[in-house]
């Protein structure tokens, strides 16, 4: 930042005066609003702690051209000794290369050694990690050709900081990364001509050190394609597809966010299902295109660092513009100011980290990139993660890639038939665990002080003998004890022990994870705020209720308000309908049994589930009688607690996604349980078919849209003997 004569170097300049613009105290405001809008960026799962500095690291033109061919260079000379070993092998012939240092290292992936090049480089994305050392120079510290670490927060933290920090960006003459960003989405779709792009994703429960599942999420919101997890694809007839909800969809290029050593479990012997078995096969086959290919990672190997270092005369014919730092060189790497844990700017060794990726002609470098903190003896801990600068030259730039060509026709994208099915099997989850929740707390609110009431009148017992059985029925007591009136401090002790909500609201949260990539950054926010909330008010359930039913009421609101009516919204939806008609129909069928003459308490403690208490008084006066109460709980097609709103609800889900014979089902269940309003007689049995025929309807969407399997069916004698033949 400081020449010799402690002066403030040309490119530092405007930033240090927007610094004392600003003033230390606001710098540390909006440092914490861009840790905040980086969170939200991209949602996705529970994340480790990051810190994002909003100073930036400023390079003037000359010493990013430098940098610029100095990693082109290195690129090109990594890919063409990639495309060696895995093909040729001349390097190692030769004694270029020691064969016992390839071989013998575990990223060296022998199912992808080809006698002919793939269709696509084996080295398509690069990143490479230097210093400045005090004489100017920059030096390499490392190379990443496997997994590329940090492209997604490159392409995301310059726009964020440039919202959070405006002042910084006032003086102009920064380049812009945005024309790369285009041509890079515009070469991923040219190859994959017309097939699907994606970012392939280890998922947060295999989030790894190395394997960061948030850059990768942040990496496909910034290039605008899926990211999916290995559970999603499947390889039929030799290429590689996705899972959706209309079937197996072609996928043509991954960008590589697991290890390659765990991609395909067939050939490399891992678990099964932990990759995609068969993907070594797509990739030889030149049907499926990997950045980077399998096995790439084996150049990021320290101990090949110095041989590679020396084939820059044989294979390019000129020296190397980027030298290899030493570790006497890393404690005199070059310091920049940072934003410190408590507010301070502080002095701390800087590391610089570029990206650069091949468009079928040359490698193109992205003008910024991050500056991170170097880790050294006696460093500030705690440092955060910068943006790169790259200031533009007074000459005008000529910005070139591919040569111009007709756009491939691209498949329509239907977000309900393309949505991938393990995310739909989340979201429908997700809808049926938060309706168990706030069904359980109502169910507890409504026991607790009835059984603690400890009166022995006839309609009281009656009231305490259902509301046992409800209980028994929903899980909360264990089924020793549900068939009996139990007392207060019996359920209070029994919830001690057993702690169903906090097991169903640890459940809510892990589908909530799950299915983060389907929620805006603010409606993730807001549902982990709630969620937080009644978590804070555990482990005394009892108190816990209430905010239980606050967490449900938020999460249904933003399902209503915020949610676009695409196939994430349908499956949430189908799920919660489901599940509260299910519920209703099984808790109505215990509170309604027996002689009409004592249906009393039970159509009670069922207006009360319903949370349609006032609902009912304002239509007729508090007054319970079987007929009123029946047609507002089962067929009142207004009520959403209502059996008959359920059904329609699933019906238009049902319709929506070309399901007509399951809509049928419920619409005819609509039907049955508006029929069965009328009459008392048989409603216990009415009511029980009805939750059978629920579970069942589930079932078939199972099979349907998450296990994609055919209907059941009895084998006919012709069948039999043609399996035997």
């Amino acid at each position: 930042m400081q020449d010799r004569q402690g002066r403030t170097r040309s490119p530092w300049a405007p930033v240090a005066a927007a610094i004392r613009e600003v003033g230390n105290e606001e710098l540390a405001r909006r440092a914490a609003a861009l840790n905040r809008q980086m969170g939200l960026a991209a949602p996705l799962g529970p994340l480790a702690a990051r810190v994002y500095d909003p100073l930036p690291v400023p390079l003037t033109a000359a010493d990013f051209t430098v940098l610029e061919e100095g990693v082109k260079q290195r690129a090109t000379l990594l890919s063409q000794a990639l495309e060696d070993l895995y093909g040729p092998q001349s390097l190692l012939q030769i004694g270029k290369l020691p064969p016992t240092l390839v071989f013998g290292d575990p990223y060296f992936l022998r199912p992808l050694h080809t006698h002919a090049p793939l269709p696509t480089p084996r080295l398509a994305l690069y990143a490479a990690d230097v210093i400045r050392a005090p004489d100017g120079r920059f030096l390499l510290l490392r190379d990443h050709t496997g997994v590329i670490p940090g492209l997604g927060h490159a392409l995301t933290l310059r726009r964020l900081t440039n919202g959070t920090l405006p002042e910084l960006f006032r003086a102009g003459g920064l380049r812009s990364i945005r024309p790369a960003r285009e041509m890079l989405v515009d070469h991923l779709q040219r190859e994959a001509e017309g097939g699907l792009v994606a970012v392939l994703s280890g998922g947060v429960a295999k989030n790894q050190a190395n394997h960061d599942s948030f850059d990768d999420a942040l990496l496909a919101r910034a290039l605008g394609v899926l990211m999916i997890e290995p559970a999603d694809l499947a390889t039929r007839n030799g290429a590689l597809h996705m899972k959706t909800l209309s079937g197996l969809l072609h996928v043509a290029t991954l960008i590589r966010g697991v290890s390659g050593i765990d991609l395909d479990p067939l050939e490399q012997g891992g678990r099964p299902g932990s990759g995609i078995a068969g993907a070594f096969g797509a990739i030889r086959a030149g049907v499926l295109s990997v950045l980077n290919a399998p096995g790439s990672t084996l150049l990021e190997s320290s101990a090949l660092r110095p041989y590679l270092q020396e084939l820059f005369e044989p294979l390019l014919g000129e020296p190397e513009l980027l030298r290899l730092a030493g570790d006497a060189d890393m404690a005199l790497a070059s310091v920049a100011p940072f934003l410190s844990p408590d507010q301070e700017i502080v002095k701390a060794p800087l590391c610089l980290r570029l990206f650069a990726w091949h468009d079928g002609l040359d490698w193109q470098v992205l003008p910024g990139g991050l500056g991170l903190p170097l880790t050294t003896a006696g460093a500030p801990s705690g440092l955060g993660i910068k943006d790169l600068w790259a200031l533009d030259s007074d000459e005008p730039r000529m910005i070139s890639g591919a040569p111009p060509a007709e756009p491939p026709e691209h498949v329509k994208f239907l977000a309900a038939a393309h949505l991938p099915s393990r995310l739909a099997d989340n979201l429908f989850w997700l809808g049926r665990s938060v309706e168990r929740l706030e069904a359980a707390a109502r169910l507890l609110m409504l026991a607790i002080p009835r059984l603690e009431s400890g009166t022995s009148l006839p309609r009281d017992l009656a009231e305490r003998g259902l509301i046992t059985r409800c209980l028994g029925q929903a899980g909360l007591l264990p089924p020793d004890v549900a068939g009996f009136a139990i007392s207060g401090r019996l359920l209070r002790q029994t919830l001690a022990r057993r702690k169903p909500i906090a097991g169903l609201l640890k459940e809510v949260g892990r589908l909530v994870d799950a299915s983060s990539e389907r929620l805006s950054p603010s409606m993730l926010a807001t549902v982990r705020f709630a969620l937080h909330q009644a978590s804070e008010a555990l482990p005394n359930e009892e108190t816990a209720l209430p905010t239980m039913l606050s967490f449900a009421a938020t999460f249904a609101g933003i399902a209503a308000e915020n949610m676009s009516r695409d196939g994430g919204w349908l499956f949430l939806e189908m799920g919660r309908r489901l599940e509260r008609g299910e519920t209703l129909a099984e808790t109505l069928a215990i509170l309604l049994a027996g002689p009409v003459g004592r249906l009393e308490p039970g159509m009670t403690l069922g207006i009360e589930l319903a949370d349609s208490v006032l609902s009912y008084e304002l239509c007729h006066a508090g007054i319970i009688a079987p007929g009123p109460v029946l047609a507002m709980l089962l067929a009142d097609p207004s009520n959403p607690r209502s059996l008959a709103f359920q059904c329609n609800a699933l019906r238009a889900c049902l319709e929506r996604l070309g399901a007509d014979d399951d809509a049928e089902t419920a619409r005819q269940l609509q039907q049955d349980v508006t029929n069965q309003a009328g009459s008392v007689t048989g409603l216990h049995a009415t009511l029980e078919a009805t939750s059978a025929k629920l579970r069942l309807l589930s079932d078939r969407v199972h099979r349907r849209f998450f296990t994609l399997l055919p209907e059941a069916h009895t084998l006919e004698e012709n069948e039999i003997l043609e399996a035997a033949q």
